[in-house]
């Protein structure tokens, strides 16, 4: 007995220097239409934001936004500035299989390590994805991850 087909999206967040990368992958089996997807990192207990410019908000090295894989799928680029909490994307949809991913960097205020973020650090962080009229909310879980059910496909 087979499973109705979903398109499910996973996003990730992978710890680097100097930018930290966040990967969105639509794990499913259809295109997801036009969306927006926001990252809300300031729901984390660890105090997180993005250090986008040299001698802002946070600490050693600094990362602007930058796409690394799927420039096609944004509807623009996000307006983001130092010490920002909140970042949205406006995909223009996504095909089954497709990524998303980009750079930044993550720095957080409640430990001594303040530019490595672990795991269960960027726990908490909220991801909402709004598609027409609906709206899927998310937090990530403490193995960086977040998976956002979505509705079956349409024939």
């Amino acid at each position: 007995m087979s499973g109705s087909a979903q398109a499910d999206l996973s996003l990730r967040f992978v710890e680097g220097a100097p930018g930290d990368r966040f990967v969105l992958t639509n794990t499913g089996s259809c295109p997801l239409a036009e969306a927006t997807l926001t990252l809300d990192i300031g729901a984390a207990p660890a105090g997180l934001l993005f250090d986008a410019t040299p001698g802002g908000a946070g600490v050693d090295s600094d990362q602007p936004f930058e796409v690394i894989e799927g420039r096609g799928a944004l509807l623009g680029l996000p307006e983001l500035a130092d010490g920002d909490t909140v970042l949205s994307l406006n995909l223009a949809g996504l095909e089954a299989g497709g990524i998303v991913s980009f750079s930044l960097d993550v720095d957080d205020t409640g430990t001594g390590r303040p530019e490595t973020i672990a795991d269960s650090e960027i726990a908490g962080t909220m991801v909402t994805l709004v598609m027409g009229e609906t709206t899927l909310e998310v937090a990530f879980s403490d193995q960086a991850s977040a998976v956002i059910p979505i509705a079956p496909c349409i024939s």
